[in-house]
């Protein structure tokens, strides 16, 4: 019999009913399927779980455990990573490399460790991005060590993360610089098979947002280009990746510079949305939703309108959200306290 998750009312004017709370868990991660199956990835302690929801959101099952790993690296986006297509899901977590796991049944049973790093710990920066492609291929990049300074790896999966292609390197800074240390990148695939990455790069000392597109059909990156219209000068990491997102004719970017939260199309100018830091989006019915932390706080927001924003919950960090299908909202998953929280968020 599925057994249900406690469920927490909350009295806030942009949540719709119930939230679901997951205690002692971190860093959660969303997926959701053509059909609207979502699943919630997170870590607690050195263990990675994994929950179904088969109403949208509204409940979870159980939580299975994917594994444990002795030295699973939680809190500053380094957490599990998830990605559904149909009843196979790929789930990649970091411990001293970038591991994956892959489920065929939906999640209730899992196989793994995958390695998927073909360098022993060159990726034990731990911060990584994951996709998966129309036809369900599957696509991990991360922050690599190998060599003399970070750059930025990927591999792709046909077979829902069991066997990985060799690594190719997507984007390594000029001569003597380096790409942002300690900011986890993010990666895309658009309806047409397009995949896109994002990363913070660090050139000069700016510590700007830059991305690179593999057309569909393509074996190499484009080149690599700087995103937004102004630059920020920083000695020091954010700790702040942003999101890269599909949208209707291509893709969509949120991120912050010097704690202002911006959303820009590549290719094109920038729009601010507010003071914040960690933003994630996703795009419901031609409209992008976005959600990003103030301090303690996390606010919400169609880029499309005016104003600041609105107030979704007085405490959250980390937020991750993903589009609900046939629908105008999304679902969005946090750290509160020492665990998670689930609601939906952005219908209007």
């Amino acid at each position: 019999m599925k057994t249900l998750l406690p469920v927490l009312l909350l009295a806030l004017s942009t949540a719709l009913g119930a939230a679901t709370e997951l205690a002692r868990a971190a860093q959660p991660q969303l997926a959701v399927n053509a059909k609207g199956t979502v699943w919630v990835a997170f870590g607690r302690g050195p263990e990675i779980h994994v929950a179904r929801s088969d109403d949208g959101g509204a409940t979870f099952a159980t939580p299975v455990t994917v594994a444990s790993l002795p030295s699973l690296m939680l809190g500053r986006r380094r957490g599990p990573r998830i990605v559904a297509h149909g009843e196979i899901l790929t789930a990649t977590a970091m411990a001293g490399d970038l591991h994956a796991f892959r489920s065929a049944d939906g999640g209730r049973t899992w196989k793994g460790p995958f390695r998927v790093n073909d360098t022993v710990r060159s990726a034990r920066e731990g911060l990584n991005g994951l996709t998966v492609a129309p036809d369900g291929r599957v696509f991990a990049t991360w922050l690599d060590l190998r060599g003399e300074r970070t750059q930025l790896f990927g591999a792709e999966s046909a077979d829902g993360g069991q066997t990985w292609s060799a690594n190719r390197l997507i984007y390594r800074a000029p001569s003597g610089q380096t790409i942002c240390e300690c900011c986890h990148p993010s990666v895309a695939f658009n309806a047409r098979g397009d995949l896109r990455v994002m990363w913070r790069n660090a050139l000069e000392g700016a510590r700007d947002m830059w991305s690179a597109e593999r057309p569909a059909g393509a074996e190499e990156f484009g080149p690599a280009r700087k995103l937004g219209e102004g630059s920020w000068m920083l000695k020091a990491c954010p700790m702040d990746g942003g999101v890269l997102f599909p949208a209707a004719d291509g893709f969509g970017t949120v991120w912050q510079r010097a704690g202002r939260v911006f959303h820009a199309r590549p290719g094109l100018g920038e729009r601010e949305l507010g003071p914040g830091t960690q933003p994630v989006a996703t795009t419901v019915g031609g409209s992008t939703i976005t959600v990003w932390q103030n301090g303690k706080e996390l606010w919400t927001k169609h880029v499309e309108t005016d104003g600041p924003g609105t107030l979704l919950t007085p405490e959250g960090r980390f937020p991750s959200l993903v589009s609900l299908q046939g629908s105008s909202g999304a679902l969005v998953a946090y750290e509160r306290g020492d665990g998670i929280m689930i609601e939906s968020v952005g219908l209007r």
